[in-house]
């Protein structure tokens, strides 16, 4: 999740040793080729299929069989983490059940892309992109470009997808894009310094260009909202409109100043406070991630149940009652696991250091879903920001609150989540 707003840190470090080899390999032109998958070389889409390298396989297989669990401790799930034995039952399971093969045959039912785009901005190297692309048979059916964010990847929208596509739902129907971040899934890493929301969401507008998509809706969360609300200042013209379930603002100090004196709205007082409350207890991995990016890594790079515990922990807290099987959660960690999980943890610095935006006019719709079943009561409501700073930021035609779906509501909601996206495009 992006909510380390809070603090702004200075980063340190490149990119970390491969999985498999001391120094990461890339070629002349700037693409990484030690990527443990098929990546075609091209620059115009070009359809492929999934296919992770079986050394790469075997190496993670060893690695799991080879846990060591924790001293079981803690016996339920805390603000400290993951439980001992939670862990160790989902290494049990990834050791024994878990079939990566299967799981990528899954996958490779849905047309995968790849295309390598120019690099801009503060980034000079090319830029190749994975994405999923899904066309509907609607005449009249608008581009839709989906983009996730931290801990997920592309498929985060896969309960989603066939419904936007869909015709004759009574609403509008989408050609569906949903990339991988750079350095998530199957979009190749950076190979340098300087790659932030704006360079990506240049690089996305050049990728819906190359389809023929000049103009297009934005549907976004987390760290895609930050790529988005750039792609609002940057690439406005392209933007038909921007959805987003994933709106954070901090208060302004005439926000903190009035709360402090007691004058803030009975709305703003419980924003803060929670906001609050998250910072002081769920906010740790942000703030690692955020100053000390290499170090994390070194870690999460050579532990495959590390990193799905990390992850875990997120997952869990902001899932609302949505219970996450041991197979969604190690696909998620084979995902950040295949290329090494540091381009995402550094790049996710770098994103959360860009949010000082200007206000857009790029018409906008936000959908907000509360945690209220979520494990930890204190932030059932966080990141719940009020409709008028919402409103100070982007010119808002469409909002709407729901008590459920969490932080990942095309996961845990993905009817109310599709539901909201055709109602925001009908107020356009």
């Amino acid at each position: 999740m992006l909510l380390d707003t809070v603090v702004t840190t200075a980063l340190s470090g490149l990119s970390l040793a491969a999985l498999t080899s001391a120094t990461p390999s890339s070629s002349q032109d700037g693409i990484r080729r030690d990527l443990n998958f098929r990546f075609p070389e091209t620059t115009s889409p070009q359809r492929f299929d999934i296919q992770v390298d079986k050394k790469l396989l075997k190496l993670t297989e060893r690695k799991v069989r080879g846990y060591r669990p924790s001293p079981n401790v803690i016996q339920g799930w805390s603000v400290e983490g993951p439980p001992p034995q939670a862990v160790a039952n989902l290494a049990q399971y990834w050791a024994t059940e878990y079939d990566w093969r299967a799981t990528e045959k899954e996958l490779n039912k849905q047309k995968h892309y790849a295309t390598t785009v120019p690099g801009n901005g503060n980034y000079s190297a090319p830029i190749p992109l994975h994405f999923v692309h899904e066309k509907s048979k609607a005449k009249n059916a608008i581009p839709l470009l989906l983009i996730h964010g931290w801990t997920s990847t592309h498929t985060e929208w896969s309960k989603v997808i066939k419904n936007l596509t869909a015709t004759g739902s009574g609403g509008a129907s989408f050609h569906v894009v949903a990339p991988d971040l750079p350095g998530y899934g199957f979009s190749p890493a950076p190979t340098q310094d300087g790659q932030g929301p704006r360079e990506v969401g240049r690089a996305f507008d050049a990728m819906m260009k190359q389809l023929g998509y000049d103009k297009y809706i934005v549907a976004s969360t987390d760290l895609g909202w930050v790529v988005g609300m750039w792609m609002a200042v940057d690439v406005r013209d392209s933007l038909i409109g921007h959805y987003t379930d994933f709106f954070f603002l901090l208060p302004t100090a005439d926000d903190q100043e009035r709360y402090s004196q007691g004058l803030a709205t009975p709305e703003e007082s419980e924003y803060i406070s929670v906001m609050n409350e998250w910072t002081a207890k769920h906010f740790g991995y942000a703030t690692i991630q955020t100053q000390k990016p290499q170090m994390v890594s070194v870690a999460l790079s050579d532990s495959p149940i590390g990193l799905a515990s990390w992850m875990w922990d997120l997952k869990y807290i902001g899932s609302d009652d949505y219970v996450i099987t041991f197979d969604e959660m190690i696909t998620d960690t084979m995902l950040m696991w295949i290329q090494e999980p540091v381009a995402a943890i550094r790049g996710y610095g770098l994103f959360s250091k860009a949010l000082n935006f200007p206000s857009t006019n790029v018409p906008t719709g936000v959908s907000q879903f509360g945690n209220l079943n979520g494990p930890f009561k204190e932030v059932a409501k966080f990141p719940l920001v009020p409709r008028p700073w919402v409103e100070r930021s982007a010119n808002l035609v469409f909002f709407n609150r729901h008590d459920k779906g969490g932080h990942f509501p095309a996961l845990a909601q993905p009817g109310l989540f599709v539901d909201d996206v055709r109602s925001f495009v009908s107020e356009l």
